[in-house]
C-alpha cells in the first residue's frame, strides 16, 4: 500500500483556496443579505362568483367578497418568502337560471289514463351568504428592491408574486332558493292531446315558492395567487398593493342540493331546497389586495439599506 504524503506547499495551497472560497462567500452573502422577517395586516376585496361544472344554460353568477387579517412572511432568500396568516372575511353571490324544463313519464291521473308530464319552472334564484375564517399558506417571490419610496426621486418600486392555497372555514353560511313559478301541461298518447289547463289535476301555471336555510360547518380549499407592487415607505415599512385570484377545490353545497325533476307540482315547491342542476359549483374570488407590512430592521450608523 502506497502512502501519500503531503507536503507543507500543498497545505498551504489547499488553504489557501479554501480561505480565497470563504472569503468569497461570505462577501456574495452579505451582498445578497435576506430581508428581514415581516408582520403583516391586510385587507381586500371584489368580485365573486361560482363557476358550474358543467355549465348550464341561461345561468349567470355573481356577486362580492371582502376580508381582512393580518400575517407572517419569513424570508428563507433574497427573493423568496413563505407567508402564513389569518383572517375574516364574507362573501355574497346570487345564482340564476331562467328556466328548468324536464318531462316526468308514465304519470296516471284521477281518472287511471296514462300521461307523459312537461313541467317548466321559470325564474330560479339562489343566494349565499357566508361569514368564514381564512387561513393562507404561499410561497412568495419578489424582485430587487430600491431604498426608502420617494415620488420625487423615481426610486424604482418592487414587484411580488404569491401562490398557495387557502382553508376557508365556513362558519355561518346561509342561503335563500326561489322559484318564481311553475307551468304543467300533460301529454295523452292514446288521445294524442295536450292538456294544461286544469288547475285540479296540477296543470297549468303556478305560483313558485321560497325557502331559506342554513348549511353545517364545512371547510373550503381554495387555490390562491396574487401578484403586484411592493413599496418600500421606509426602512421598516412596506406596503403591498397587488390583484388577487382564490378559486375554490371543492362545493360546500353539493350534498344539499335536490333533483330539480323533484319540483314537478306546487305542493313539492312547498318543501324547495336548493337545486342540483350541475354537478359541481367552485367559488371563485378576484379583486384588491392592500397589506401594510413591518419589519424591526435596523443597520449600524453609516451603512446603507440593503438593496
Amino acid at each position: 500500500m502506497k502512502t501519500v504524503k503531503i507536503s507543507k506547499i500543498n497545505l498551504i495551497a489547499i488553504a489557501s483556496v479554501i480561505f480565497f472560497s470563504l472569503s468569497v462567500w461570505s462577501a456574495s452573502a452579505q451582498r445578497m443579505q435576506k430581508p428581514k422577517n415581516e408582520l403583516s395586516i391586510d385587507v381586500g376585496g371584489g368580485w365573486a362568483a361560482f363557476h358550474l361544472q358543467p355549465s348550464v344554460d341561461n345561468a349567470s353568477s355573481g356577486g362580492y367578497s371582502v376580508d381582512a387579517g393580518g400575517g407572517f412572511t419569513g424570508f428563507l432568500s433574497p427573493h423568496w418568502g413563505l407567508h402564513v396568516g389569518a383572517g375574516i372575511g364574507i362573501f355574497n353571490v346570487k345564482n340564476k337560471v331562467n328556466q328548468f324544463s324536464f318531462i316526468t313519464n308514465d304519470q296516471v291521473d284521477c281518472e287511471g289514463y296514462l300521461n307523459d308530464l312537461y313541467t317548466t319552472l321559470n325564474e330560479y334564484k339562489e343566494t349565499h351568504q357566508a361569514f368564514f375564517l381564512r387561513i393562507p399558506l404561499m410561497l412568495q417571490f419578489q424582485t430587487k428592491m430600491g431604498q426608502s419610496f420617494h415620488w420625487k426621486k423615481q426610486q424604482k418600486v418592487g414587484y411580488y408574486a404569491m401562490a398557495g392555497v387557502k382553508a376557508q372555514f365556513l362558519v355561518n353560511y346561509r342561503y335563500t332558493a326561489e322559484i318564481a313559478s311553475l307551468y304543467n301541461k300533460a301529454y295523452y298518447p292514446d288521445f294524442n292531446n295536450w292538456i294544461d289547463l286544469q288547475p285540479a289535476l296540477g296543470l297549468g301555471a303556478f305560483d313558485g315558492n321560497s325557502a331559506s336555510g342554513k348549511l353545517d360547518f364545512n371547510i373550503l380549499a381554495m387555490l390562491a395567487l396574487e401578484t403586484g407592487a411592493k413599496w418600500r415607505l421606509n426602512d421598516h415599512i412596506f406596503l403591498y398593493t397587488g390583484i388577487y385570484f382564490d378559486y375554490g377545490l371543492n362545493d360546500p353545497t353539493q350534498k344539499s342540493r335536490k333533483p330539480y325533476s323533484n319540483y314537478n307540482t306546487p305542493e313539492e315547491l312547498e318543501n324547495l331546497t336548493l337545486l342540483a342542476y350541475t354537478d359541481r359549483m367552485h367559488l371563485m374570488e378576484a379583486g384588491i389586495k392592500l397589506r401594510f407590512a413591518f419589519t424591526r430592521y435596523s443597520r449600524p450608523l453609516g451603512c446603507p439599506a440593503f438593496n
